[in-house]
């Protein structure tokens, strides 16, 4: 690709900073059906090759901990009373739900909460037990028990916060201080840049990471960051997102009032609907993420500096070199790309016509809703900090575990790798490159079925064989030395007494030093961050990588203790759904060699398996499960727009982990209390990520592990189903499903 100048402007299609972790239907699900169709041959050849355990074998059980852990929290979710052939989900999860019950008010419990919790045990005991005579074990150790102290939280007030918008400089608050404000000290470049220190990216964000145009590389980005105070809702019930509104205005003015400097209530009503209403209109001009084609530009960050002004008011010479420590600012001939320029045009015409009071109440309500779940009890009205969700009660140390690792995410990773409370997750690396190695194999297969080009199979197989992972947090952070330099960074030490002013100057230097993280380890790929509470991985189109939380290498996910078939079926099965989304998510783009994302040409995949998704959908829907307590069976279909016969991703992912699975595993290892073969504790490793404690027999994704196994002849052969049982394959269907 040539190089480009200070005003080249490209094309890149889809979201390209967003990370993914719902699930879409796309174009692809015919490409995807396909996959499954090839996928389901390869595997019953497979079958009639494989033996499956044979007597012979030599089975040795694991003994670790871990392993006996592991397979105990499997064996008490069955419910082996129920036939797995008549109700898959009743026999994984059956037991689940005898022993989790649901708490007062609760609205549901899964495994994923399951894992959250026992999650915020081990980091707590991780960090209460760090060795302090290490720099990040020092850090994280004060900042959790800041956290914890109530009464030195209460105690300290909201100091913190009112040294920054009570003073009067330009960060004064007007709907705090009322008539007493002074416009002509109002400062929005001030502003900016004070909360996008803390991580509060209202307006727009700046960030470092792979190169638009050759992922190899990094450059600086300015996109559009969205909404701060969710006061826009995209929900067809106007009636709730009202009430959701009026529920965010009220609190906010119950916060600003609690602050105790302005008591006129009316009057502060009357600025915090001005600054909601100023969101609303922002809202408008806000990009659709998921659906616009943006349109990067390319500067030069002189060009930007002298030139180039996408929002007024902005000094963006010293904004930028504010973000990074002294001395270390990027030079004025780096790159900067301008990522939806349109929006800051339109940005720039909004701030325009927006009164300074407006904005300076906007740039603070985005202040004090991001702090809000971190001030004393009298200030929130509740003790917000506290929470997990506003519906959810959760005990004060899973909160204190969350902000934690969401701020010094580095170190709470390093204290728990130090008690050895993360599982190694080299198995989990090698299955990544396996199901990689599957989908590769499928994408020729298809072609050739289908009479692809060339080009269109190497667009598509680039897609898979290009896939990066990054699973639960960064190798160097097994390096301790490189541990304590980074936190060595820090101007000063926490104190265990301060829990605000920790949140505060932790947000300013967790920003400064994911923009440095990238600038310093980019080269070894492990210039990305690491959140330990996110329980949803993510795909990322610009570097083409999965994002696999720490929450995956915990039971009952993964243990690396555990057979290669629990790890294939749990760790293997949920990654290998992210490898087929990446594949449909941006599905009009595809990454090739160089890293260049460039135009994929769909045309070619147009309109040739329709049909066979069709004789696939119509599979499913025809396909019945029967629950405990039930007469008839129950029909797998659900509506044409949700329905499990649409979610081709955990079909094809399911069946590429266990092909996988059979042509890598080494030997016959079993797991104490689980069966001896093989395929049955792959299948019950799938089953485990849709447990809950909350379920009825029509539920989604009781619906979706039947179709699964429905769909699997290898799932009839393990489980020994019959001709006339529910779930029974006989191998002969249009496709897999």
């Amino acid at each position: 690709m040539s190089s480009l100048n200070d005003d080249t402007e490209m094309r890149v299609t889809g979201s390209t900073r967003y990370s993914v972790n719902f699930r879409e239907r796309g174009w692809l699900v015919v490409v995807g059906v396909v996959f499954s169709i090839v996928l389901n041959v390869a595997l019953v050849t497979t079958v009639a090759v494989i033996s499956h355990d044979k007597s012979s074998h030599k089975h040795t059980s694991c003994d670790s901990a871990a392993c006996v852990e592991t397979a105990a929290a499997v064996a008490g979710s069955l419910n082996k009373t129920h036939p797995a052939c008549s109700d898959f989900y009743e026999y994984s999860c059956g037991g689940y739900k005898l022993h989790h019950n649901l708490e007062d008010g609760a609205w549901s419990y899964t495994v994923w909460t399951e894992l959250s919790e026992t999650h915020s045990k081990r980091l707590r005991m991780a960090v209460e037990a760090a060795d302090k005579t290490q720099k990040y074990g020092k850090e994280v150790a004060a900042l959790f028990a800041s956290c914890m102290d109530l009464v030195a939280l209460n105690a300290t007030n909201s100091k913190p916060l009112l040294d920054l918008i009570n003073k009067g400089d330009g960060l004064q608050f007007p709907a705090l201080v009322g008539s007493a404000w002074d416009r002509t000290k109002f400062d929005l470049s001030l502003w900016i840049k004070t909360l996008h220190k803390m991580e509060i990216n209202t307006l727009f964000t700046l960030t470092k990471g792979p190169n638009p145009i050759k992922p190899s590389d990094v450059a600086l980005k300015i996109f559009p960051s969205g909404l701060n105070m969710y006061s826009w809702d995209y929900t067809s019930d106007a009636s709730w997102a009202a009430k959701r509104r009026d529920d965010y205005k009220n609190r906010m003015v119950g916060y600003i009032k609690n602050l105790g400097v302005n008591s006129n209530e009316t009057a502060i009503r009357i600025d915090v609907e001005d600054a909601f209403q100023f969101e609303t209109k922002l809202a408008g001009i806000t990009p659709d993420w998921r659906n616009d084609i943006y349109t990067p530009k390319m500067l030069r960050l002189r060009k930007l500096y002298r030139d180039y002004l996408p929002v007024t008011k902005v000094n963006w010479k010293d904004y930028i070199t504010s973000m990074y420590p002294d001395k270390l600012a990027p030079n004025e001939y780096e790159p900067i790309f301008i990522e939806e320029s349109n929006y800051f045009q339109n940005l720039s015409k909004l701030i325009a016509h927006t009164q300074d009071r407006t904005l300076a109440n906007y740039m603070a309500m985005s202040l004090l809703y991001n702090l809000a779940d971190h001030l004393p009890e009298h200030i929130s009205g509740q003790i917000t900090a506290h929470k997990r969700w506003d519906w959810d009660a959760s005990p004060l140390y899973f909160q204190c575990a969350e902000v934690t690792e969401k701020l010094m995410p580095w170190a709470a990773s390093r204290v728990m790798l130090d008690r050895g409370l993360i599982s190694d997750k080299t198995a989990a690396k090698k299955i990544f490159e396996n199901i990689k190695a599957e989908l590769s194999g499928a994408v020729d297969s298809v072609a050739e079925t289908y009479g692809f080009s060339a080009d269109f199979t190497k667009q598509l197989k680039d897609r898979v064989t290009h896939l990066k992972e990054k699973i639960g947090y960064p190798d160097w952070i097994l390096n301790q030395t490189l541990v304590n330099q980074y936190y060595s960074r820090m101007t000063e030490s926490l104190d265990p007494k301060q829990y605000l002013q920790n949140v505060v100057e932790m947000s300013k230097f967790r920003r400064t030093a994911l923009l440095m993280s990238y600038e310093e380890n980019m080269n070894g790929g492990e210039g990305w961050d690491t959140y330990l509470g996110d329980n949803d991985a993510s795909y990322y189109l610009h570097g083409n990588d999965i994002y696999i939380p720490l929450y995956y290498l915990f039971a009952p996910v993964y243990s690396h203790d555990m057979p290669d078939a629990f790890n294939y079926g749990g760790m293997g099965a949920w990654v290998g759904y992210y490898m087929v989304y990446a594949l449909e998510d941006d599905c009009r783009t595809y990454i090739d060699d160089k890293g260049n994302i460039l135009p994929l040409n769909i045309s070619e995949a147009d309109g040739k398996a329709y049909e066979a998704a069709k004789g696939c959908n119509d599979y499913i829907a025809n396909a019945t499960y029967l629950p405990p307590g039930e007469e008839t069976p129950i029909s797998i279909s659900v509506s044409m727009n949700s329905g499990v016969q649409y979610q081709h991703n955990d079909i094809i992912a399911t069946r590429a982990s266990y092909k996988a699975f059979r042509k890598n595993m080494k030997g016959s290892q079993a797991a104490p209390g689980l069966p001896s073969s093989t395929d049955k504790v792959f299948y019950l490793a799938v089953g485990q990520f849709y447990c809950s404690a909350k379920y009825d027999h029509h539920s989604y994704y009781h619906k979706l592990l039947n179709a699964i196994a429905a769909s699997s002849p290898e799932f009839t052969q393990a489980f020994g189903c019959q001709p006339d049982d529910p779930l029974y394959n006989s191998g002969e269907t249009v496709c897999s499903l």
